[in-house]
């Protein structure tokens, strides 16, 4: 019976782990929507929207760290045509939005530029022209931004070519890790260690004089109440000295 309970045990055991691991797997290669909602109308080589690796990106661009990426990410977005500008074959690229993987960090690639950065433009991998959409491999970017090291990819920005005025509705990309491990600036990583450190001591610091204040007013209870007596006939406490 015993033996019996320790084998039903385990085989409950190693399906649970094989269900959390499952579960791990779906949530670490997930697809993500990018935020929009600051896409303004671009044409003729300018941008519609920019995605920095973080939050305080300088350039007040939403976020998105391009290490989230795995071999079978697809980066999917849709636009609206604001103006055709009616360019005949020679003229035109054949897609109205184009991708740009940007870095002016000094990345190791044998495309960045003398200025230590690199404006690697990508053309998209699947155009549906009916519905607006188009589509770009993670081959392609790569071998625009000469290496799959994306550590020190600043922005991802979706821009208009000489085809059409453009406007970026959606952005998705597929299969992401849920986080990244983006390149930081050691100065800038020492300035928010040394922040955590203060914060970390100020907390302490709260809790220490919280914990005296407590104590202290606790000591000022049992100290109050060593000197009184509880007086049956009125059903209160009172001082000693007044009930001898």
């Amino acid at each position: 019976m015993k033996r019996n309970f320790i084998g039903k045990l385990a085989a409950a055991l190693m399906a649970a782990g094989i269900m959390a691991a499952q579960a791990v797997t779906v949530f670490a290669d997930g697809d993500v929507v990018l935020d929009c909602s600051e896409a303004i109308e671009s044409d003729n080589w300018s941008q519609s929207v920019k995605f920095g690796y973080n939050s305080d990106d300088p350039n007040g661009a939403k976020n998105f760290d391009a290490t989230r990426m795995t071999a079978d990410s697809v980066i999917k977005v849709s636009y609206d045509i604001v103006e055709d500008h009616g360019l005949d074959e020679t003229q035109a690229t054949g897609y109205p939005v184009e991708l740009i993987f940007q870095s002016w960090s000094n990345p190791d690639t044998p495309v960045v530029g003398s200025d230590g950065g690199v404006w690697a433009k990508v053309a998209p991998a699947k155009i549906d022209t009916e519905n607006n959409t188009e589509e770009f491999n993670y081959a392609d970017i790569v071998e625009a931004y000469g290496t799959d090291n994306f550590e020190k990819v600043d922005c991802v920005l979706f821009g208009s070519t000489n085809d059409a005025k453009i406007l970026v509705k959606e952005v998705s990309v597929t299969n992401c890790k849920d986080k990244g491990d983006h390149w930081i600036d050691p100065s800038i990583a020492e300035q928010e260690k040394a922040a955590t450190k203060k914060n970390i001591v100020g907390i302490v610091i709260g809790i220490v004089a919280g914990v005296a204040v407590a104590v202290g007013v606790i000591w000022f209870i049992i100290s109050r109440k060593s000197r009184e007596a509880f007086d049956v006939t009125t059903g209160e406490f009172v001082d000693k000295r007044d009930a001898k």
